[in-house]
């Protein structure tokens, strides 16, 4: 049951509250593999906030003080939801109260959560009679950063390796993304400028023709190679750099991957990564059937 306390969505804005949030999740240690993904998002969040205290469209909610007893956290990013407690039941009453009491009402993408916290998602969703596009399950490959370190990038000749620049490569990697969408470019923009990344270039012209980035939770994300320049391993050349410039700062390497995508798999598991954990992205449908996602300028 909830308590009289539990029953209020509450912001968290002070970064000394989110910090003590974050923290939380490092304390068991043997439950890293489930708290890491927690920690990471929140970890992200934090540092945005700190580059950009006053985001437009972000907010960062807990249910009361939920984020002292549980580490209850729930992230609007714009149109994408991350959400994540340190209780793992399937059925955590406070997660679902909390969820119940946003606004769904333009329509949410579910990003990246725990399948132990899917099924609060469901119940809210099925609560307020809401239409799902889509509920997909993704693989959670893990490197820690002590191992990542000893990743070796060895590009194929004619090409080269360096972060990407806004400026140049955002709309190169938007106009690839199988996932585009309203108001993607501008967060493309935000994730190349904000969060560690990679990109393969040809040496002769500059062209960039292979590209990973890390995304808001933590992960990486929209990997990718041009059709021109696939087999010759060049997706494993750019998630070795990504990870090697994460393990460097000490944080350790996330990934999702669909269960079907056996090619991506099996770069990741040739690797070094292993699966630990079972990850979902649910997207419903905006009540409006007029209603546009948030650019975000």
């Amino acid at each position: 049951m909830l308590s009289k306390n539990n029953t209020e969505l509450v912001e968290i804005t002070d970064i000394n509250k989110l910090k003590e949030l974050r923290d939380s999740y490092r304390r068991n240690t043997l439950s890293w593999s489930q708290h890491c993904v927690g920690y990471y998002c929140l970890d992200n969040y934090i540092r945005w906030k700190e580059r950009e205290p006053t985001i437009k469209h972000l907010k960062i909610y807990t249910l009361n003080e939920c984020y002292r007893s549980e580490g209850l956290y729930i992230i609007v990013d714009r149109y994408q939801l991350f959400a994540g407690s340190l209780r793992h039941e399937e059925h955590n009453e406070n997660l679902v109260k909390a969820l119940q009491l946003l606004d769904w009402s333009g329509g949410l993408k579910v990003s990246s959560i725990l399948e132990c916290h899917r099924y609060s998602v469901l119940e809210v969703v099925n609560k307020k009679q809401l239409k799902l596009e889509y509920d997909s399950l993704t693989l959670m490959y893990f490197m820690t950063s002590e191992k990542a370190k000893n990743l070796v990038i060895s590009c194929p000749k004619g090409y080269y390796v360096k972060p990407l620049t806004a400026k140049d490569d955002a709309l190169i990697v938007d106009n690839h993304w199988p996932n585009r969408h309203q108001g993607s470019l501008f967060l493309i923009n935000r994730l190349i400028e904000w969060n560690v990344n990679m990109g393969v270039y040809v040496e002769s012209t500059d062209e960039l023709v292979a590209w990973c980035l890390r995304l808001q939770g933590g992960f990486l994300g929209a990997l990718q190679v041009k059709d021109s320049h696939k087999r010759l391993g060049l997706g494993s050349v750019v998630t070795r750099a990504i990870s090697l410039a994460l393990a460097e700062s000490g944080t350790d390497i996330m990934a999702l991957v669909n269960e079907e995508n056996r090619p991506s798999r099996g770069m990741f598991e040739k690797l070094g990564f292993s699966v630990i954990a079972r990850c979902y992205w649910l997207r419903t449908f905006p009540i409006q059937s007029h209603y546009q996602w948030p650019s975000g300028e």
